[in-house]
């Protein structure tokens, strides 16, 4: 019984496809990991020494700019779509174009944005208010890595550059971590020093190792296509992403005031740390799902491997978070007292993290470039949000049905996706054509 060559080939290509997918996602988790257990750490030092009334008057000056966010005008969405399409269509000189022109929009929103909070500043310094000061600077940094950041990590695209990207990751962690120490002895302005030295770091080291070393012009067409692509996702995108979690802060904001929005603080760093591994999982079979299916036109094979993979990891974020909710009981009054009364709120938010698993199979809902095939589930779960924080306001208060809300929304929006997801397979459509703008 002979073997071809060609067969020996191809084994010897998948096996190398997916040893490389597996040393990027390893790279990503162990990435992400470390520097979830370094900012948990971070908080938890923090939290040690500045108490919630500190933190919610610093979380309060992060709410502008969470709102503002969607000025990339879906550039970061754009990218993330048609860079893996068109290195699957073997076109790199459009994939040069698109991010030229990104890149360029991008720059000019950091500054201007930049400008506006150093204007709120000039004002605060104007009255004499030196939290103001401080806080609105912070802002003015963060934002650069909010947008020219955001640009800069969505055209981190192939398997390779991945590696790269956790690399910058863990040295963010790192300089993040350390500037904790800063914290005790200036207090809210040290929150604010924190908060501006990492993410201007975090964009150099970016812009340093990026993988497009392309000139910047903002060319009309390339620019119109990706945002073309990119708007309507980022639209829907922001209402679940920036929108949502301002809206969050918000909300807790105005029923409980500066204390309630630093236990939401605290709550919300121990959830994005639980979301650490679903996170890294998507940010790699993302550009996988969209390059595959700009090459078969098909979105099938893929949604068979990601259920088995989302079936997983689901199955080790309920383990996860069982036994974080008995160490929190334990932990908290140990560690953080000051932050005593915000344990359920804590746990509540630990089961974010199954949503954000299960999520998975809604890549290939993104690969087909159908923005409202994927987007209208987040319209029902905003909602839902809505809804549910409404009913349950009267009957266990503003801090935890705010909470609460959220996650019924989150999960209410992945029922309908699925439901979707559904739909569209059995009707052994592909929804459209693969778009290419």
């Amino acid at each position: 019984m002979s073997i071809s060559i060609g067969a020996i080939s191809n084994a010897w290509y998948r096996f190398r496809a997916k040893r490389q997918l597996i040393t990027s996602i390893s790279a990503l988790i162990g990435s992400n990991l470390s520097s979830s257990l370094l900012s948990a750490l971070g908080g938890l030092l923090i939290a040690r020494f500045i108490g919630p009334e500190v933190a919610g008057l610093y979380k309060a000056y992060t709410i502008p700019l969470t709102y503002l966010t969607f000025l990339h005008l879906g550039t970061f969405d754009g990218l993330w779509r048609q860079i893996p399409f068109y290195l699957g269509k073997d076109m790199p000189d459009k994939v040069n174009a698109l991010a030229s022109s990104a890149g360029t929009w991008n720059l000019i929103v950091s500054l201007l944005v930049s400008s506006g909070f150093l204007l709120c500043a000039l004002y605060s310094l104007f009255h004499h208010d030196l939290y103001g000061v401080a806080g609105w600077l912070a802002q003015g940094c963060c934002c650069w890595a909010a947008f020219y950041g955001g640009y800069l990590g969505a055209t981190y695209r192939t398997i390779n550059q991945f590696t790269s990207l956790a690399r910058i990751q863990l040295i963010q962690a790192l300089l993040n971590f350390s500037a904790v120490f800063i914290t005790p002895f200036l207090a809210f302005y040290g929150l604010c020093l924190r908060a501006s030295i990492t993410p201007l770091v975090g964009v150099w080291l970016n812009h340093r190792y990026r993988p497009l070393r392309i000139p910047y012009s903002l060319d009309k067409i390339a620019f119109k296509e990706v945002v073309s692509i990119g708007l309507p996702f980022c639209l829907l995108g922001s209402l679940y992403t920036s929108v949502w979690v301002a809206t969050e802060s918000a909300l807790i904001f105005a029923l409980g005031g500066v204390t309630d929005l630093g236990f939401f603080t605290v709550a919300a760093v121990i959830r994005e740390g639980m979301t650490v591994l679903p996170q890294s999982i998507h940010q790699v079979l993302s550009p996988r799902v969209v390059e595959k299916y700009s090459r078969t036109g098909s979105i099938k094979e893929m949604n068979s491997s990601l259920i088995k993979i989302t079936v997983m990891v689901v199955i080790v974020m309920v383990t996860l978070i069982l036994l974080s909710s008995i160490t929190l009981d334990y932990l908290v009054p140990f560690a953080i007292p000051k932050y005593v009364n915000g344990i359920p709120l804590m746990k509540i938010c630990l089961w974010f993290s199954v949503v954000q698993a299960a999520d998975l199979p809604l890549n290939s809902l993104f690969a087909l470039g159908n923005w409202w095939l994927y987007g209208r589930g987040i319209l029902v779960g905003l909602l839902v949000f809505a809804l549910g924080t409404y009913l349950l306001l009267p009957v266990i208060g503003g801090l935890e049905s705010v909470a609460y809300g959220s996650l019924l929304g989150r999960s209410a929006r992945t029922v309908v996706a699925y439901l979707e997801l559904f739909i569209l397979l059995r009707s052994k459509k592909c929804a459209a054509p693969p778009a290419a703008g």
